[in-house]
């Protein structure tokens, strides 16, 4: 890791600290870039990033120059910044990352305020970076939540919330009301709302914000039509020819239809046509049922929480009915790894469990530990063991090998030499 982005990183100790202050002071020292961008603000607990994606591929190739900020990284954290698809080169990112730790010390003892977190300070280069270049439509992902979020100092052309369901609850609280009412603090006056289907309790949180909620399940039908992921849409004023979406499974149709609707709201405020069909054709977002490798088949997905589990779940007894599943799992210690596997259990043929490079991060043995509570066995490994032993045992017939738990999957992809 670069000295630049080693100094971002080393502010990850302090911790997250909710709240506006900070993040408002220093994006007023820096002249308020966010107010000089069109902002598409986007929530929820899972699907956030599919969603994020595909709003940006439509957009994109409808001839918008787009900003995507999004979190966490896979592999690299330029992953985070992205003008029109692409990453922002090291050289800029080194020289925004000098510019707001000056700029956030230099605040921090004007203003005698707390000193900016990690999460702060790269939303900050988002924003600037984007300010910058010129972008025409940003799209921004919260990091946690949304209320106390960094990102939600901007008043967006559109909110977008995605499903929500139970997730970082020592932040955002332990029932599905306290969370659904942090997310739907990204809701602001006069400006729309898209909401994916949610449960009743959800919805009405969202609700409470005074705005009215654009229901995606009422504005958009999304049906399979062949495969893999063939697929009919229909809104109230356009009806798309099929579309063969590379992102799949069940919960990957709800998050088209949540951008769809999203994109309809657009079409209108911008008064442009966009290129549906290209821009879903075209959109790419790793590590979300991923084929990594073919032969033998390995699965690469992110799902971290219980939600995302079920989701992942779904999938695969849709597209993989008959095989045997091995399992390689690694998690963060705030994460329901048990629930998480709960979920998974039926599926299990084979489990490995690795150690997550992170600051939350579990060792092998403490996800196997958590695996038995599941009533799953699951073999403790390293990275490299895990990957040897998973591909030799999915070398038999009517096997997959998918690796999840975690979207911290760096050392993964280094260990067996896979780029994203």
């Amino acid at each position: 890791m670069n000295p630049a982005v080693q100094a971002l990183f080393d502010r990850t100790t302090a911790g997250i600290k909710p709240g506006l202050d900070v993040i408002s002071a220093l994006l007023d020292a820096l002249g308020n870039p966010h107010r000089r961008l069109a902002v598409i603000h986007v929530a929820g607990t899972n699907g956030k990033g599919s969603v994020c994606a595909m709003l940006e591929s439509v957009l994109r190739a409808s001839g918008f120059k787009t900003g995507l900020y999004t979190s966490p990284h896979l592999v690299d954290f330029s992953e985070r910044f992205r003008i029109n698809g692409e990453r922002i080169p090291e050289q800029t990112l080194n020289g925004y990352i000098e510019l707001m730790e000056r700029k956030a010390d230099e605040t921090e003892q004007a203003t005698g305020l707390r000193a900016a977190t990690f999460f702060e300070i790269s939303t900050a280069i988002a924003f600037q970076y984007f300010a910058d270049e010129g972008v025409e439509v940003a799209i921004i992902e919260t990091g946690m939540g949304g209320r106390w979020d960094a990102t939600n100092v901007v008043i967006p052309l559109l909110s977008v919330i995605t499903p929500i369901d139970i997730d970082h609850t020592n932040f955002l609280g332990n029932t599905i009301e306290a969370i659904a009412a942090e997310k739907a603090g990204i809701i602001k006056p006069g400006r729309p709302v898209v909401s994916a289907p949610q449960c009743e309790a959800a919805m009405a949180q969202l609700q409470k914000a005074g705005e009215p909620v654009i229901r995606s399940s009422e504005a958009v039908s999304v049906a399979k039509v062949g495969e893999p992921q063939k697929l009919k849409i229909e809104t109230h004023s356009r009806n798309l020819p099929p579309i063969n979406l590379p992102l799949l499974g069940e919960c990957q149709r709800q998050n088209c239809a949540v951008a769809v609707a999203a994109l309809e709201v657009l079409a209108d405020m911008l008064d442009a046509e966009l290129a549906f069909k290209k821009g879903l054709e075209a959109v790419e977002w790793a590590a979300r049922f991923q084929t990594w490798s073919a032969d033998p088949l390995v699965i690469l997905d992110g799902a971290h929480n219980p939600s995302a589990s079920r989701a992942l779940v779904k999938t695969l007894k849709e597209l993989y009915p008959h095989k045997q599943i091995g399992f390689i799992l690694g998690f963060l210690g705030d994460k329901d790894a048990v629930e998480f596997l709960r979920e998974l259990k039926p599926l299990v043929s084979r489990a490995w469990t690795i150690p997550i490079d992170a600051p939350r991060g579990t060792t092998a043995e403490q996800a196997a530990a958590q695996c038995r509570v599941a009533g799953i066995d699951a073999e403790p490994s390293t990275v490299a063991e895990a990957w040897a032993a998973a591909t030799k045992w999915a070398s038999g017939p009517d096997r997959l090998v998918v690796v999840t738990g975690s979207l911290y999957m760096k050392q993964m992809l280094q260990a067996v030499g896979k780029s994203l």
